[in-house]
């Protein structure tokens, strides 16, 4: 009969355990703390906090290293790192067993959100260094990720103007019982206290109406202003536009950003810039989706530069025949030519508005057109708006007619789309929990130096990479 092996609770040690045999040679937490221990933190700018007089403090690499490893292993909040510490093997070997508390953990982060980003680039441009980060084909894209405020408690103009109304139907029906009082007095009559309510009421109203005015949005949460209303998976919230650039070779993040605009219209530029100052060149090519394609911006990259392919929107077939891709400009005479040979001379120029470049609006003034009832149902005559870089979009469209382009484009789907789904699935980071953008950018950049550390693991185990590559 076997022996029944038990736990031994009480069992005494002639010698001390070695803290150092409690994980293995190859462990991830060795890695994180190797790579910290060589960084340069002063020069990525961590703060070192000195304490009080006489009171001891804990040291920035113990606190970026559990920050580190948390994310790593999907441990994010400060609460839940704090409980790692006391309980997780791995967590108690990296803090040599100290126990920093969640306040700790949290002022640490609070203090660090710039070196913290700086981090991620360290991360990519040591794996570039490497020869780990390949520069023929790059994909961007951007997932929309809720802020940590409350979209039900922000300001609404509609909800607002809405009760607004209902408040004014309030003090009318009192200013009636105001003056039927007047007509017939009483001598204990007092001001209707709907009226006094529905006055203050009307006050704060006003002021959030202004407050929404000031900001020029619709929705705004005061506590958290630059968060914008977006449609994420979970519904329509208040959230930020999470963008990454992920190289085909490495399968890494080589650029990172949360920005507060609904659309990706202008951040293919921006997304492919942070890419050249990181590693200092960029891809032979980068692929992103057609809600990148701003005429202005794909102008702009030719003119910095930048390799880009992104197919144009597609235009409506609505009009058929009389579509706008059906009409041909000609720059020398700034006219457009239908298909019928009649020239829409510039008719005006609408100036920018916020999110919106300035255009030129082309008009046909032949009332007489025997096909204008197909051609368009303005009573003014056909418009066709040129708007900046459209130059640019054609020659968009000639690159991605080209067979070897199309190939480089099909590939955007399977290099970055697959990366959302690891943060968003597989890690769980669905929603910002720190306050802001410079908060949600920091989280963004934290969860992808996360990703990028975990790919990096092998390349550590076989030498490509060391930890003091990190310094």
């Amino acid at each position: 009969m076997s022996h029944a092996i038990r736990a031994q609770r009480n069992q005494r040690y002639l010698l001390p355990p070695d803290l150092d045999e409690w994980i293995g040679p190859e462990h991830p937490a060795r890695f994180v703390a190797d790579i910290v221990d060589n960084l340069d933190l002063e020069a990525l700018g961590f703060r070192t906090s000195r304490g009080d007089e006489g009171r001891p403090h804990f040291a920035p690499e113990l606190l970026l290293g559990v920050w580190l490893y948390g994310w790593m292993e999907r441990i994010r909040s400060t609460r839940a790192l704090e409980k790692a510490l006391h309980t997780q093997i791995a967590f108690l070997w990296l803090a040599g067993m100290e126990k920093p508390d969640h306040v700790t953990l949290w002022r640490f982060f609070a203090d660090n959100k710039k070196a913290l980003r700086k981090l991620f680039k360290v991360v990519v441009q040591t794996a570039a260094k490497a020869g780990l980060v390949g520069f023929a084909l790059h994909a961007l894209d951007g997932t929309k990720l809720s802020a940590a405020c409350s979209t039900e408690t922000a300001l609404h103009r509609k909800g607002l103007e809405d009760e607004l109304k209902r408040v004014d139907e309030i003090v009318e029906a009192s200013m009636a019982e105001v003056e039927a009082h007047q007509r017939e007095p009483s001598p204990e009559w007092k001001m209707p206290q709907a009226m006094q309510v529905a006055q203050k009421r009307k006050e704060k109203i006003q002021s959030a109406l202004k407050m929404l005015d000031d900001a020029e949005v619709n929705h705004l949460n005061e506590g958290e202003p630059e968060a914008r209303l977006m449609k994420t998976r979970d519904g329509i919230k208040l959230g930020y536009n999470a963008q990454i650039v992920v190289d085909h070779d490495s399968d890494l993040v080589v650029a990172a950003d949360v920005v507060a605009e609904a659309t990706d219209h202008e951040q293919l530029v921006p997304m492919v810039e942070q890419v050249a100052e990181t590693l200092g060149k960029t891809a032979d090519e980068t692929v992103a989706d057609t809600g990148y394609a701003s005429g202005a911006q794909l102008l702009e990259a030719e003119q910095r530069g930048l390799p880009v392919i992104v197919p144009p929107q597609e235009e409506s077939s609505a009009k058929g025949e009389y579509a706008k891709s059906k009409f041909r400009f000609d720059g020398e005479r700034d006219v457009y030519v239908c298909p019928r040979g009649q020239d829409l001379p510039l008719h005006g120029i609408q100036s920018a508005t916020t999110g919106k470049p300035a255009l030129r609006v082309y008009r046909c003034h032949n009332m007489e057109c025997p096909v204008r009832a197909r051609c368009t149902d303005d009573k003014r005559g056909r418009a066709i708006k040129r708007y900046p870089g459209e130059e640019a979009t054609a020659r968009q469209t000639a690159k991605l007619a080209l067979p070897d382009k199309r190939i480089l484009f099909s590939l955007r789907k399977e290099i970055v789309e697959h990366l959302f789904g690891i943060l968003k699935v597989i890690d769980g980071f669905r929603r910002f929990t720190a306050w802001g953008l410079e908060g949600a950018q920091t989280q963004w950049a934290l969860a992808c130096t996360a990703v990028n550390l975990r790919k990096l693991i092998p390349a550590l185990r076989n030498g490509q990479i060391t930890p003091a590559s990190f310094g």
